[in-house]
């Protein structure tokens, strides 16, 4: 089996057949690829959906489960895979024509552990608003944590996802990353990064590929960071990056990406109610970071504009809101 694609469907019945059928429109025979849907228990009719098209093609797979969220339905659908690579794709969104060969190729031929795909950002009246530009990266393989930073920069959008990029299957069961679970936001973010500190060759393909939906309601467009689920899960994550360092021989590189993944999620949930003048939820923040172990940031290895939260929340962490609003001026 070449290819494992991996659906997570909650909610999205109005979405979900265009995006089965754009992943059957493909140039791979049917006994080449798979496609794992799991039915994270929708309250709409996505299951029976999905049944129905299950009649039409051959390579649909059903996981029906009570709702344990997207990260868990990404992990079980993993455990069910059976192809070389994994290819998570969201429910809302779909792909271009007869591309999956193409991609499955470079991926194969590259020996590569993950492979960014181009991918398109649409907004709700269906104009295009961006897509990547991977020509420079695309001529060479990249270390994991080179490939992480590559993939960034000011203008980028959606950095932190883990839909439209192949990991190789052994790959993730060799290395024991998995998606998080209980951190509601970011969860992406936090996976692709254990992935990037650990993987040693990484290819980028520059032809677009993913056609990305903005929808109304989704995670991503949500007010669910600034929640308290959405604020512990932050805490949720800090607990699993330590975790990750411990299963690990990891080297000093990869460390120093572990280190700027933490630092980012101890500093987004204070940041954010610095931003909302929340100061009783920014001090309980803070105890509970102390409850974690967490009384300074290493500053090892994290970079941009983090890196200069990091020193100022490491000289007061009092006194780090009068910190932040002046470093945020300075770099508006």
């Amino acid at each position: 089996m070449k290819l494992s694609i991996i659906v997570p469907v909650y909610n999205v019945e109005e979405y979900l057949e265009r995006c089965v059928r754009s992943l059957e429109d493909q140039d791979l025979a049917k006994d080449e690829y798979e496609i794992i849907v799991v039915n994270d228990g929708s309250p709409d009719n996505s299951k029976q959906l999905i049944e129905k098209l299950q009649t039409e093609f051959s390579n649909i797979i059903l996981i029906d489960q009570e709702n344990q969220g997207v990260s868990m339905a990404r992990n079980n659908a993993i455990e069910r895979a059976t192809g070389e690579y994994i290819l998570p794709i969201d429910p809302d969104d779909y792909v271009l024509p007869n591309t999956l060969a193409h991609l499955y190729n470079k991926a194969h031929t590259l020996q590569v552990d993950v492979l960014f795909a181009g991918f398109e950002i649409f907004d709700r009246d269906g104009a295009s608003e961006w897509k990547t530009q991977y020509q420079v990266q695309a001529k060479e393989v990249w270390s994991g944590v080179d490939a992480y930073f590559a993939a960034r920069g000011p203008r980028v959008k959606d950095p932190d996802r883990s839909w439209g990029i192949l990991f190789c299957r052994s790959f993730l069961k060799e290395t024991e990353v998995d998606y998080p679970r209980d951190v509601p936001y970011l969860e992406d973010g936090l996976f692709v990064g254990k992935v990037f500190s650990v993987a040693n060759r990484v290819g980028f393909d520059n032809e677009v590929f993913y056609q990305r939906t903005t929808r109304p309601g989704s995670a991503t467009h949500s007010s669910l960071i600034k929640t308290k689920k959405g604020l512990d899960g932050f805490l949720v994550a800090i607990q699993d990056v330590d975790l990750f360092l411990t299963k690990l021989n990891h080297s000093e590189q990869s460390r120093q990406l572990l280190n700027h993944l933490k630092a980012k999620f101890i500093l987004l949930p204070l940041t954010i109610t610095i931003s909302n003048h929340r100061w009783l939820g920014y001090f309980k923040i803070i105890l509970s970071l102390r409850k974690l172990g967490v009384e300074k940031i290493d500053c090892a290895g994290v970079r941009s504009v983090y890196l200069e939260y990091a020193r100022a929340f490491n000289r007061s962490s009092v006194l780090f809101p009068y910190f932040y609003f002046k470093i945020t001026k300075k770099n508006v």
